[in-house]
Parts: C-alpha cells; sequence; structure tokens
C-alpha cells in the first residue's frame, strides 16, 4: 500500500525529497514500513523503524550481488538466499533475507541466476567466474548521426563483431558506455540486438553514473569457444565537447568511425600508440561522401589496432 506523498529531508544526501509511505508483508506474515526518496533523479529507501534502519541507493545492493557471486572468492555453485545474505553482510550488515531474495528474483528475471528447487530455492550461475566474461572485438563500426542539426551527434551507433576466445561457452557481455553530458540510462534508449535476427538481448544495469554506464548483456544463445556474433548498439546521448575517444581493450583488426550530418565539419583524427606514446595523425585519412539521408558523410578507417590504443576525433563546424 502506498500513501499520499509528502516532502522530507533524505537522509541519504540530506537535501529535500518527495517521500512515499509503502508496507510490505514478509513470508512470515510480519508487516515493514518504508520510506522512499525521490529528489534529483535519485530514489533512496529507508526503513521507518529506527532500531533496524538501512538506508542504500535504489538497485545498489543488486549491482554488490553481481559482483560478489562472479567474485573468485565466492566458491558457491548452487547457494542459498541465507550464503548470498553472508556474503553481502560486510557491505550491508542489517539487511533483510526477503530484501536479499528480491535482488536475486531480479537476477533470474534476466537470465543471470538459474534455479533449482531441492526443499528449498537454490540459484546458481551460468558462469562461475567474473573472467569467463570475457571476449575479443574483432572490429567495430561506429556511427554518430547529427539528428538535431546542431553539431551534437547525439545518436550513436555500433557494430562489434564479437568472439570468444576462451574455452567455455560466452552467455554475457559486459559493456561501458560514457559521455560528455549528465544522462540518467533511461533517457539514452539503449537497445543492444543480434544482427541479422534483430533479436533484442535482455540488459542489465550495473552502474548508473551520469557519465557512465555499466551494463550486462544476457545473450540468447550461449556463444561457444572460436565462435562470433555481430552485435548492434543503438544508444542517444548528445556531445556537447564535440570529441570522441575511443580505446582498445584487445587487438582488433579493425576501427571504423563515421560522423553523419548536414553540415560542413573541420576534423582532427589521432591514434595513440599505447607503450610508447607516439601519436599518429589520422586527419588526413578522413573522406568526406554523402548519401541520400545526409549531406556530409565523414568517415576514418583504421586497420590492425593494438590492444590499449587510443583513438581521438575532434570536431567543430565550418
Amino acid at each position: 500500500m502506498v500513501y499520499v506523498k509528502e516532502v522530507r529531508v533524505c537522509p541519504v544526501c540530506n537535501v529535500k525529497a518527495v517521500v512515499s509511505k509503502k508496507w510490505v508483508l514478509n513470508s512470515y506474515g510480519k508487516r515493514y514500513n518504508y520510506l522512499i526518496y525521490h529528489h534529483d533523479g535519485f530514489v533512496h529507501y529507508s526503513n521507518e523503524k529506527g532500531s533496524i534502519s538501512r538506508n542504500f541507493k535504489k538497485g545498489e545492493m543488486v549491482r554488490h550481488l553481481i559482483e560478489t557471486i562472479n567474485s573468485e572468492s565466492f566458491k558457491y555453485g548452487l547457494f542459498k538466499t541465507k550464503e548470498a545474505k553472508v556474503a553481502l553482510s560486510n557491505k550491508f550488515p542489517s539487511i533483510s533475507l526477503d530484501s536479499v531474495r528480491d535482488s536475486l528474483y531480479k537476477l533470474v528475471e534476466t537470465g543471470m541466476l538459474e534455479t533449482v528447487r531441492k526443499g528449498r530455492m537454490l540459484y546458481f550461475l551460468n558462469s562461475v567466474y567474473k573472467e569467463r566474461l570475457s571476449f575479443i572485438d574483432d572490429s567495430i563500426n561506429f556511427a554518430l548521426l547529427d539528428l538535431d542539426d546542431d553539431g551534437m551527434f547525439k545518436a550513436h551507433i555500433s557494430t562489434s563483431i564479437i568472439r570468444n576466445d576462451k574455452s567455455w561457452p560466452l552467455y554475457y557481455l559486459p559493456y561501458k558506455i560514457f559521455g560528455d553530458s549528465d544522462v540518467e540510462y533511461a533517457d539514452l534508449k539503449f537497445r543492444a540486438s543480434e544482427v541479422g535476427s534483430n533479436e533484442t538481448l535482455k540488459t542489465l544495469i550495473l552502474e548508473d553514473k551520469p557519465r557512465e554506464k555499466r551494463l550486462l548483456l544476457k545473450l540468447n544463445r550461449p556463444l561457444f569457444p572460436n565462435e562470433s556474433i555481430k552485435i548492434r548498439f543503438d544508444y542517444h546521448w548528445r556531445e556537447p565537447k564535440q570529441t570522441f575517444f575511443f580505446t582498445a581493450a584487445t587487438f582488433m583488426n579493425s576501427f571504423e568511425l563515421k560522423l553523419m550530418g548536414n553540415m560542413p565539419l573541420k576534423i582532427q583524427g589521432t591514434q595513440t600508440h599505447p607503450t610508447i606514446g607516439e601519436i599518429k595523425d589520422l586527419s588526413d585519412s578522413i573522406i568526406l561522401s554523402d548519401s541520400r539521408k545526409w549531406k556530409y558523410v565523414y568517415s576514418a578507417r583504421i586497420k590492425s589496432i593494438k590492444e590499449f590504443s587510443v583513438i581521438h576525433f575532434k570536431w567543430k563546424s565550418l
């Protein structure tokens, strides 16, 4: 049951916030009252009873739960809710079993956790160790579209050919996106899909910072050793600094960037060598063309990129 909203001071941020009151019954019929603080795009929770009060940000426990069960120190193959609670006890010393169970259910819904019932509900992870989330990007193509004709190029489209270089199946893809302006994940219109089938990939938000998003994508089918898959990412994020950075995590066969708009641009591009710091000028390799929709299409293609190389493009309107 939710009551009428009122204004109070948020105990997490110490600012005025709109408060909702909510009560729930646990499996034993015991009633718990919660306060939910809403302000500046944040949602914070606290228990009304001071003796068992615990403040935490929405999604924080899910994120720590993911990191905990993917860590090498978490040795359970099959585990119970109580064992997950014990593993979280240092970070959340007074959290209830119901809260842990709710977070586990969220991971089951995304497909990251599987369940089996042996007298009681047991959970297990498709990928036991966090290094099983590793993969290689054979190539990446980025396209930035100037939808508002303001030079901000807010529409981002990237396609990646991802190869599983491990000896076990790959079930999940960790992914990070960055931006130069503050934005909430809900406003990004983010979508990940498999090229060819156009099937959407389930996305779990690990961290939603104003200028950085950490995501975990669940593949619709396991990617077996030496297999490749082509994934497309779509999202909106304005570029007020009119600059684009990319760092290669592994060796890549190719990287391509396209800036597509209706106004002429002056573009500078560089590639920095990861070990000796040598900077290569890419400006002369930028090709200008057009398309049926865009008057100006600027593209640059780079081959044989060493791991940890930094690629930087900066533009301005003429």
